[in-house]
């Protein structure tokens, strides 16, 4: 029975000793060759799950750029995107990702930069997307960057 606890340790503790390992180190990790395909898988998930509140934003905002205001049915549209959105910017799994590259680098502007490029890709005039990131929401979430996250 003694040799069994001896393997079984021995077989637990290269587990141990990587899970110890797979923490990274911002100094050796945070360079544009590191952060750029995690921002970017991080943005890809946000937009593939946010893809559709993209377009009606994308959609009100064209109208507006155009100098009109958008009737009823959009602005609907627009503040149930908004809503969507919002949903997605706070819980969802690539914003988490984002928030965990952003964290780790100590660097709050790799989610604005990563958003402001997501919402570009998708046709979101510039002035919309400047309201955009006036929002509350917006900015809470890249003032949260350095705090702690807190358990529920």
């Amino acid at each position: 029975m003694n040799s069994i606890s001896k393997i079984a340790a021995l077989s637990i503790l290269p587990i141990m000793i990587s899970a110890c390992a797979s923490t990274p180190n911002p100094a050796k990790v945070c360079t544009a060759e590191w952060i750029a395909p995690r921002a970017d898988r991080a943005v890809e998930r946000i937009e593939k799950r946010a893809s559709r509140a993209i377009k009606t934003l994308a959609a009100a905002s064209q109208t507006l750029a155009e100098g009109k205001t958008p009737g009823l049915f959009q602005s609907l549209a627009a503040s149930r995107a908004l809503g969507s959105l919002e949903k997605e910017l706070k819980n969802g799994k690539g914003i988490q990702d984002l928030r965990t590259v952003a964290k780790t680098c100590n660097d709050p502007e790799i989610i604005s930069d990563g958003m402001r490029s997501l919402l570009e890709r998708q046709g979101v005039s510039d002035s919309f997307i400047s309201q955009i990131e006036s929002f509350g929401i917006y900015q809470d979430l890249i003032s949260g960057i350095a705090e702690p996250e807190t358990s529920s």
